[in-house]
């Protein structure tokens, strides 16, 4: 071996480690711009009392268990679900101690490996909360809940209920029997019956005895302390109490004489817990039973991109705010009929006509629009299969990834998808005037503004930001716009309520706040004398801007650069173009439809007419 020949090693070593660290970071720029792509970061850490499942671990740990789950399936970009967040922690922290018999449960419907789990369970719109009983067997042992998710103390109540009813149809083995006890049973006898329990609680409530049964779950298995409970005319309950309503006693064991009994009606279970953890909490806690900790579904936050311009309106927000409508929020239901496929029906007609894009991003939405027209049910599936169709037809005009990047959040589940679709909006909305200000029969509302809303309501799976969507239509009157420049005006003025309500909230980015648009670092001329926005000066500005699709995204849009060599020299380089057909807005596209239709026949044809390439003007036949 030559001398040299280990320092050359050394070096081509040296250069392969530099060359792999260079990838990892390229590899983490490229995590970087993706995301917010699934949205798969969780709104719940390892502190909550809260099992997180996944498409990997749901049927495991709820078919065939030997407690209930009370689930609720969110998407971590969802507005509501950010907000009711805080809510559904301090719920379930409430009831920990059920855990045995009831599990407080999760599942991240924006996790793009959970979505067939959700549209299995016909999960159209966040947050959705559903009981799943004892033994539960398939989908179909899910039951809505429909009460006021917020009121928990209500919630835990309706639970307790759910459970009760599940204990007496299916007897567990394991479960308390959520029975009175007889009229005919003294207090004596039921401290013989607790043994050598400390303490014993009993609960004075009629049917339906929520209140109750919430305390039997909470301290089932807990060897410190039994719950019983009493109808209002046993007893045990007209001896202490002369009222009528709902009350609790605390004793210790053989002791005739309460710890405690309340002095009015009792309203929430917790308050029976509250009292029994400060009068003896620290005595029973060793008591209780063993809540092992539970082993989610794993979460691994995206680092947020530092590189992107809140202020632009990119083809790569656009490109992903489409493919994920289309492949995501639209066919989150299994089936699509009715008014859902009338408002979907319009809404792939506003597409077809006014969609920003590339033209094949626009042939998409036109032979979309062509195919859902001649339909009245399609199933998710079916839905699935003709978009992949029309893509792979195309060239496939919007990734199966998705990236935002003037979009992108500095958490994955924030903005993301609704920033897209709000910019999406506005594009349709400038391109709807400059189609159609010259256009008498143009009908701002009929036209794009109620298809938009319309959609949004249907189809929009954070379903308190879609109905609230609808109440600023309302407020803001939606039905009195006419002229053709308020289709964009109408919009923008209703997203500067949207945002100026949403400041602030749970759901606003700390890096990206939300505020008046423009803001006056963007347009200062924007804004009069006592710092109003000026919609004189505001809204061309707001055309021109969402008039400006900026391509600056990995896909090196419109044009490339080529650079010849020679003996490691540079002879040239230019700018080169693509087809005009992948620039934004290039041509219309109804005439290359009709084109390609006129050739399928054509090539569907035995017969096919050429002209002579040679310029003789002859006729050539191929048979």
């Amino acid at each position: 071996m030559n001398e040299k020949e280990p320092g050359v090693a050394k070096s081509l070593c040296i250069a392969a480690v530099i060359t792999g660290v260079f990838m990892l970071f390229i590899l983490v720029v490229i995590l970087a711009f993706s995301a917010g792509g699934s949205s798969g970061e969780s709104l719940y850490d390892k502190d909550d009392p809260i099992l997180e499942l996944d498409v990997d671990t749901f049927s495991a740990a709820i078919y065939g268990s030997k407690k209930a789950h009370f689930i609720e399936f969110y998407s971590s970009w969802c507005g509501a679900c950010i907000g009711y967040a805080p809510t559904f922690k301090k719920f379930a922290k409430q009831l920990e101690k059920w855990a045995p018999l009831v599990q407080v449960t999760v599942v991240n419907c924006a996790d793009d490996k959970n979505m067939p789990l959700c549209r299995e369970h016909s999960v159209s719109s966040y947050p959705s909360l559903r009981y799943f009983k004892y033994n539960s067997h398939n989908k179909d042992d899910g039951m809505k809940y429909s009460g006021d998710k917020y009121d928990i103390n209500k919630l835990a109540h309706d639970i307790a209920g759910l459970a009760q009813a599940d204990a007496q149809k299916q007897n567990p083995e394991s479960w308390p029997t959520f029975l009175p006890l007889s009229d005919t049973t003294t207090l004596e006898e039921v401290f013989k019956s607790i043994g050598t329990t400390s303490y014993l609680a009993i609960v004075v409530q009629d049917s339906p005895s929520v209140i109750a049964w919430a305390n039997l779950i909470n301290y089932h298995g807990n060897n410190g302390v039994k719950v019983a409970y009493v109808t209002q005319n046993h007893p045990i309950a007209t001896k202490f109490f002369s009222d009528g309503g709902v009350h609790a006693l605390l004793f210790s064991n053989g002791n005739q004489e309460p710890l405690w009994k309340s002095s009015s009606p009792v309203d929430k279970w917790v308050d029976v817990q509250d009292k029994i953890d400060e009068l003896i909490g620290d005595k029973i806690a060793a008591s209780g039973p063993t809540v092992h900790p539970i082993n989610a579904a794993p979460v691994i936050a995206a680092p947020s991109n530092p590189l992107n311009n809140q202020y632009e309106v990119q083809l790569v927000d656009l490109k992903s705010a489409m493919s994920y409508m289309l492949y995501k929020e639209i066919p989150r239901r299994e089936e699509i009929r009715d008014e859902p496929m009338a408002v979907l029906k319009q809404w792939m007609h506003t597409l077809k006509k006014y969609a920003p894009g590339t033209t094949p991003m626009r042939r998409l939405f036109f032979r979309l629009d062509e195919w859902i027209q001649l339909q009245s049910v399609v199933t998710a599936n079916e839905w699935i299969t003709k978009v992949d169709e029309i893509q792979q037809a195309l060239g496939n005009p919007l990734p199966k990834e998705i990236t935002w990047m003037a979009c992108a959040g500095s958490k994955p589940n924030l903005r993301g998808y609704t920033c897209g679709l709000w910019t999406l909006a506005h594009t349709i909305t400038v391109e709807a005037y400059k189609q159609e200000k010259h256009n008498t029969a143009f009908k701002p509302v009929i036209d794009v503004l109620e298809p938009f809303r319309a959609f949004i309501f249907h189809f929009l799976s954070c379903s308190e930001c879609a109905q609230n969507f609808t109440k600023e239509a309302e407020k803001n009157q939606l039905h009195l716009v006419t002229r053709p420049e308020d289709v964009y005006a109408w919009l923008w003025r209703v997203h500067n309520f949207v945002n100026k309500r949403l400041s602030g909230s749970l759901t606003d980015d700390p890096s990206f706040k939300k505020q008046q648009f423009p803001p006056k670092s963007l347009c200062a001329d924007c804004y009069d004398a006592n710092g109003d926005i000026d919609e004189a000066k505001a809204l061309p500005f707001v055309f021109k801007y969402y008039s400006n699709i900026k391509t600056d995204s990995t896909d090196n849009l419109p044009g490339y650069k080529v650079v010849e060599y020679k003996e490691g020299k540079t002879l040239s380089a230019g700018q080169r173009h693509l087809n005009p057909k992948f620039q934004v807005h290039a041509g219309k596209v109804d005439q290359l439809e009709a084109n390609d239709k006129v050739k399928n026949v054509l090539d569907a044809s035995p017969q096919r007419t050429w002209k002579d390439i040679d310029g003789y003007g002859k006729t050539r036949f191929w048979f």
